[in-house]
């Protein structure tokens, strides 16, 4: 099982595919099987890294706290663990939290970013009331069926409830092969509670796509707008009947928009004004 330290752990990491590195970070609870909709294409273009953040599936635990900041030094020491000096950087959700913190933290590892279905903490979150009361993404991972059922409803747009059940099949396999503790899935959620980086947009140099779907009601899509508005020069663009998962939901929309933006003209990402839709 390839592992490489990063600081005193162990991070599980897989890598695929030939060319310029991009590092793909998961969100909360999730693990590196459910990048199985974009391995495939996006490693025909560049040497794609994905791995369990700490305390997920294959990588090992860790008692201490965890933050976004250490999230993302986890991600660059894995970085420097593979020999990668310099990469594209995508996270989402959870994951694009991390992004954002690398990219400003480690602009000299950056060259292109992409943040998906994600927000800048603090008090500029913008939240949308969900109809179960209660209910959390780390829901699906109850042993309470109709508990992980409801979870599905704010993860997933509401075509995709009701017109592609192979969707979210597929999706939960990779799920319930490595389920999440309760304790990962705490420190992951105070992760999120503890982060506020809205003062911080700005100071990204970092050619920037942020994308999302437009079904969102975790992470309602006015966020991706704020986060747009931050960074300079950021692209912004909305995935029609996308949720949460917008990236399993809508995959061939999603991988064209990041190698269009990745790629851009002579193989660097392209950096032009907001583009709302």
């Amino acid at each position: 099982m390839p592992l490489v330290k990063a600081g005193s752990i162990a991070l599980y990491y897989e890598m695929h595919g030939q060319g310029f590195p991009l590092v793909l970070i998961r969100g909360l609870g999730s693990n590196a099987d459910h990048w199985y909709c974009q391995v495939p294409t996006l490693s025909r273009r560049f040497n794609v890294v994905i791995f369990d953040n700490r305390g997920i599936a294959r990588s090992e635990k860790s008692k201490d706290p965890i933050t976004i900041a250490v999230m993302a030094q986890d991600t660059v020491a894995l970085m420097q663990g593979l020999g990668i000096s310099k990469a594209h950087v995508l996270g989402i959700s959870l994951g694009g939290m991390v992004a954002q913190e690398i990219a400003m933290r480690f602009p000299e590892k950056v060259r292109g970013l992409v943040l998906g279905c994600t927000h800048c903490g603090g008090g500029h979150v913008v939240r949308k009331p969900i109809t179960d009361d209660g209910i959390t993404p780390e829901d699906l991972y109850s042993d309470e069926p109709a508990t992980a059922a409801k979870a599905l409803k704010i993860l997933f747009a509401e075509k995709t409830l009701h017109r592609t059940p192979q969707v979210i099949e597929r999706y939960l396999e990779a799920s319930r092969a490595h389920p999440p503790s309760r304790e990962i899935l705490r420190k992951q959620r105070e992760a999120v509670m503890g982060f506020d980086f809205w003062g911080n947009l700005p100071k990204i140099d970092a050619p920037t796509l942020v994308i999302t779907g437009a079904e969102d009601v975790l992470v309602p899509p006015e966020n991706s707008k704020l986060i747009a508005g931050r960074i300079p020069g950021a692209r912004l663009e909305i995935v029609a009947d996308g949720g949460h998962q917008f990236m399993v939901e809508q995959p061939e929309v999603a991988n064209r928009l990041i190698l269009d933006f990745l790629l851009g003209s002579n193989g660097r990402p392209k950096t032009i004004r907001t583009r709302a839709k």
